[in-house]
């Protein structure tokens, strides 16, 4: 049992956008448990701004975001690295404003994304490939953030279409959008969000950082065990209806999403490293090894001293 801190210590926590995922970051800050491993946490919304310059430059302490500017920072020679996953597959829909009722109809549409070099904006463009549409020819993309702001964005017209996550995607079929179909159909296997750091802070002493992963692996736990507390977590920051929160519990834990020993998969994040290296975002010459990218040791000593496998990432 940990007795609470008399002295906290600041850690800003970086997170894209509010979504269901951070569940286990909200609850972990509401239920008390990073105070008493003596972290005081405040959570920052970054939107589509980069993750690299606040974690090199201390400002954040981690990211909760998706992997891949921690890769793109990796091949270089940086020193971010992956120290634990969150969200292991994709949860998104492609939802489109009324008129557009099949994905061949967004053609010269306009659809929101996160950014060009991170998350969504790739598997949106191989969705619509498969429907014949490629981008930029048959369509333009609008950077803007995360979910909610592409929900907003939805309502208002300013854009056509774009990847929304649970329980997002129910909001906007209940104002009457379209939900034509979801990406897990078309790019099966995606690390989409993780735990990202600068380990070159943690090196000398990784007691703080292996604190914070030790209440996100408790909280995450806790979050499959508890729907109705667990929902209202998401309910209250999200914020959505109970049933919503409820419905995208139901999602999160059926489909271990929301992965539950916070586990990389691996892969998915192949999936990623090959596809930045597609894209000409991390060099051709750079590591394909997913272990080059992973700095495993804190989660798996959560998972030690949780009683859980201590055996690394499945």
């Amino acid at each position: 049992m940990h007795l609470q801190h008399t002295h906290l210590t600041p850690w800003r926590v970086g997170i894209v956008s509010k979504t269901f995922f951070n569940v286990p970051l909200w609850a972990g800050i509401s239920m008390g448990w990073f105070a008493q491993e003596g972290l005081d946490v405040e959570t920052v919304l970054m939107g589509n701004a980069s993750q690299v310059e606040p974690l090199l430059s201390g400002s954040l302490q981690v990211v909760l975001g998706t992997p891949e500017a921690t890769l793109q920072n990796a091949a270089k020679g940086g020193p971010l690295r992956i120290v634990a996953g969150n969200t292991g597959k994709l949860s998104h829909s492609l939802i489109t404003r009324a008129p557009f009722k099949t994905v061949t109809s967004l053609k010269g549409g306009k659809l929101g994304i996160l950014n060009k070099v991170e998350g969504s904006f790739f598997q949106l463009k191989a969705m619509l490939a498969h429907h014949g549409l490629h981008y930029p020819a048959d369509y333009e993309v609008v950077e803007m953030g995360g979910v909610p702001p592409r929900h907003k964005a939805l309502l208002e017209g300013t854009i056509d279409g774009g990847l929304q996550s649970i329980p997002w995607n129910y909001v906007a079929e209940e104002a009457g959008m379209n939900n034509l179909g979801e990406i897990t159909g078309y790019v099966p296997d995606w690390q989409f969000v993780s735990v990202n750091a600068d380990m070159s802070k943690f090196r000398a002493d990784p007691s703080q950082l292996e604190a914070f992963i030790r209440v996100l692996l408790r909280a995450t736990e806790w979050l499959h065990q508890h729907k109705t507390e667990a929902s209202m977590v998401a309910e209250k920051e999200l914020p959505t209806t109970s049933e919503y929160a409820q419905r995208a519990w139901d999602y999160y834990t059926e489909t271990n999403a929301l992965t539950r020993d916070m586990s990389v998969n691996r892969k998915g994040l192949e999936v990623v490293i090959q596809t930045q290296i597609d894209a000409g975002l991390i060099p051709k010459e750079a590591p394909t090894s997913v272990d080059f990218y992973l700095a495993p040791e804190c989660i798996i000593k959560a998972r030690a001293q949780s009683g859980a496998d201590a055996e690394g990432n499945h």
